[in-house]
């Protein structure tokens, strides 16, 4: 009996043991994923960018013909994004706007909420341009997607996740407004230059070799920049970022 009661024993705090080392796990992944993470390869790889508690602003590009779609027979991407980042965790409170690097055409967002009402939309905003923003003040799943319909159908989509996550923020004063920027690799030296002599900082680049390869004008590489700035406003922001990407060679 007293053999029975000690393997029993063993048995139930091995248990406990493996509930508690499973859950610290979890909690540790939990905990993780809610973690600023603006890596430029980060967000490449995965799509999504976490911000801070820092960041009141979050820009999302269009990158240049992120209106196509993976099944045309030709391929005329860049990247397999067509938003960037395509989702994105936020705060309460952050303002999200969306930047149009797609030349020569228009963008339509419209926002659902989590019980997927539409609670915003941004009117058409062409090239080169920024929407008008939406604040996210409740927390929940936000989809968005572009209405303009493109080639063989495709709608471009993306989500907002808004959540009181208690992220590692930034130190104090400095950044309060992230977003991306794809340019051509072959440029970076002087792009890079003008993006900080506009006020912004540079948090970090993943150069990757693009979908379309070998045009002459934009080479076959391409670099996600991802920005970051503080004390301006989202019209000031808009403007800088259209006076980088007049210069670009996207067309």
């Amino acid at each position: 009996m007293k053999r029975i009661h000690l393997l029993t024993y063993i048995a139930t705090i091995s248990a406990i043991l493996t509930m508690g080392a499973v859950f610290h796990v979890e909690a540790g992944l939990a905990f993780a994923q809610t973690q600023q993470n603006l890596n430029a390869t980060s967000v490449y790889d995965s799509g999504q960018m976490i911000l801070g508690n820092n960041v009141k602003h979050l820009v999302v590009v269009i990158p240049n013909e992120g209106h196509h779609g993976p099944g045309e027979e030709d391929e005329s991407r860049f990247i397999a994004q067509p938003f960037l980042p395509q989702n994105a965790i936020v705060e309460p409170g952050t303002q999200v706007a969306w930047f149009n690097g797609d030349v020569g055409h228009e963008h339509n967002i419209v926002v659902n909420d989590p019980n997927g009402i539409q609670v915003f939309e941004t009117g058409e905003f062409t090239e080169l341009t920024a929407s008008r923003p939406i604040m996210l003040n409740n927390t929940g799943d936000y989809e968005y997607a572009d209405t303009i319909e493109y080639e063989g159908g495709f709608v471009m989509t993306g989500t907002i996740r808004v959540v009181d996550q208690n992220a590692t923020s930034a130190p104090a004063g400095t950044f309060d407004t992230v977003g991306a920027l794809m340019i051509p690799s072959m440029d970076v030296q002087n792009i890079v230059a003008s993006i900080k002599d506009a006020g912004f900082g540079i948090d970090s680049m993943h150069n990757f070799k693009d979908l379309r390869g070998g045009q002459s004008d934009t080479g076959d590489e391409q670099t996600l920049v991802i920005w970051t700035s503080n004390g301006m406003d989202l019209n000031e922001v808009a403007s800088k970022l259209q006076a980088i990407s007049e210069p670009l060679p996207y067309e």
